[in-house]
Formats: structure tokens, sequence, C-alpha cells
């Protein structure tokens, strides 16, 4: 299959694991991106097997000027990768980029190599690094056989990013994609809009038909990954979250 749709999972859902991968499975999900703290959970590898879906990614590296800490944080993602097979750690810089962000962001790249996983550098206008060419400079300096970008559809629509920049990112720089939709925004607390007013795909201002068929056209294939950070949707229950997550994004994606 082309495109492999898989579910992000959010950080504040009260099911367990084996719940969720379960839920993922039956909506026709293939993968599921998961926390860390669930991934070194007991049963995880076997609960996937059995859903039939497979980790697609890690969930998160916070890389900043703390080299101690980020190190041990790679170290601890990386044998949660090698547990369940994720072949992505999702990892958000957080400091500005210099030599040294650079340098320890290659390190923890080593790190997680050592599992078969790769980093997956994530941009936000909310963030140090702000765009998918910001991303791409990192990378760059960085570890490019080991690190590449992921692309959000809120992160890309709210921030500086282009569809230039989208139609002219080289395929293989390009991890996956988180997608999903939100309102205009009703305030300017960014961290808010993201987190809690995001909406299915389809349902909010976001140009996705023509983010999808820019990387259609160009022939991209790889792991579309709805996340959904929503504060009322999150209190769905998680089989009808699931359905709706995959029924609303598979249109843009088949």
């Amino acid at each position: 299959m082309r495109y492999e749709l898989a579910l992000t999972t959010d950080s504040r859902w009260t099911a367990d694991t084996a719940e969720l991968v379960a839920a993922a499975g039956r909506a026709g999900f293939a993968g599921i991106g998961l926390g860390a703290d669930r991934a070194a959970g007991p049963g995880v590898a076997e609960a996937l097997t059995g859903a039939g879906v497979r980790c697609t990614e890690l969930m998160a590296l916070m890389v900043s000027r703390n080299a101690e800490r980020t190190l041990a944080s790679a170290r601890q993602l990386a044998a949660a990768a090698a547990a369940v097979g994720a072949p992505w750690v999702l990892t958000v810089p957080a400091t500005p980029p210099s030599p040294e962000a650079a340098e320890l962001l290659g390190r923890c790249a080593d790190v997680v190599a050592e599992a078969g996983a790769r980093l997956a550098v994530e941009f936000s206008p909310l963030g140090v690094v702000t765009s998918i060419d910001a991303a791409r400079e990192l990378i760059a300096a960085a570890d490019p056989g080991r690190t590449a970008v992921m692309i959000d559809t809120w992160h890309f629509s709210r921030g500086d990013s282009t569809f230039e920049q989208l139609a002219t990112i080289p395929l293989e720089e390009i991890a996956y994609l988180q997608v999903n939709d939100a309102p205009e925004p009703v305030s300017e607390d960014g961290f808010d809009e993201t987190m809690n007013r995001r909406l299915w795909p389809g349902e909010g201002t976001f140009e996705l038909e023509r983010f999808a068929a820019t990387l259609r056209d160009r022939g991209w294939a790889g792991t579309v990954s709805v996340e959904v950070l929503n504060a009322d949707l999150v209190q769905l229950p998680v089989e009808e979250f699931a359905r709706a997550a995959h029924d609303t994004t598979a249109r843009y994606w088949s």
C-alpha cells in the first residue's frame, strides 16, 4: 500500500494500551503512534501483533541544552523502539539551532540508530524550528542519514512553511506526516489552539486537498498519522474516535 494510515495517540487518553491498539486495528489503521511510557509497558508487542498494527512512531524526544538529560531520554526511547519495532522517534528541538544543537541531535540519532530507528524532527510555529526549511537545515547539520522531517498539517498551516517548501523538499527527507484540521483561531494562545481545538480532517480551514495532492503528485509514499488533539473529542470512546479519525482521513490518501 502506497500510504499507510496510522493513529497518533493523545497522552490524555485513559484507556489501556491494548485497548487503544485494538481500536486502531478495528478502525482500519495499519499503525499507531505511542508515547514511550505506553510502548515500554508489558504485553505491548503482543497486542500490536494480535491487532495487526505496527508502532509507527514513539513520542517524544526533547532536545534541550542539557546534553546529559537529552541523551538519557534518547536511550530510553531507543529501548522502547527496540521493544516494539518503531522506525521513528518523534523529536522536538527545544533550543535554537546552533552547531552545538546539531551535534547533540546527531549524537541522539546515533543512539536510536542502534535500535533500528531514526529521528523525525518536528517543526512548529510555537517552537524554535518553525518551518520545513528550518527543519531541513537542522537535519543537514546533524545527521541526514539518520534524521528526517516530520510534517504536521497544523504546524504547516499555522506557521511560516509554504507550499513551495512542501513541493521542493526531497522526498527522502520526509519522515512521515501527522494530519489534522482546525477552525479559525479564537485566541492568540497557540498552545491552547493546537492542543485543544484541532478537528477531523476536512472539518476546518486547512488546505488539506492541496496539501495531499502536492505530495501525491510528487510520488511520495509513507505513513500518514492522524493527530487530532481536541479537549472535547478526547472524551469520546476510543472506538468511536478511531473510526472517525480513519474515515475522515482516508479520502485524502486513496
